[in-house]
């Protein structure tokens, strides 16, 4: 009897991270199916960067950076954390932010 009940159990389970599983391709297909966001200053669509990790909005002309909601917690995490082997910047995140546009981090 209690074969029947794990039986039960693990097709219970197995059909929830299927569920799981289909919200999760719907997610990524519907952000892969966004139009690209528009700058507030000029208007024109803005290209995706990647800033220590975190993918943030930057207008190509104005070379403006837009960050959503989390992004700049997460760069500052990320700036926070040492790579094994490395000292962290005595100027802190801040710092590390700046550097990353002034091209001395390249």
């Amino acid at each position: 009897m209690s074969d029947s009940w794990n039986e039960m159990r693990k097709a219970k389970e197995e059909a929830y991270f299927i569920e799981q599983n289909k919200a999760a391709l719907q997610r990524i297909k519907n952000r892969n199916e966004e139009k690209p966001r528009l700058s507030p200053i000029t208007g024109e669509p803005m290209e995706q960067v990647t800033i220590m990790g975190v993918v943030v909005d930057r207008c190509k002309k104005t070379n403006g950076i837009w960050l959503d909601a989390g992004e700049l917690e997460e760069i500052v995490r990320l700036s926070m954390a040492a790579p094994e082997g490395l000292e962290k910047n005595p100027g802190g995140w801040f710092s590390n932010f700046l550097e990353f546009f002034s091209g001395e981090n390249k």
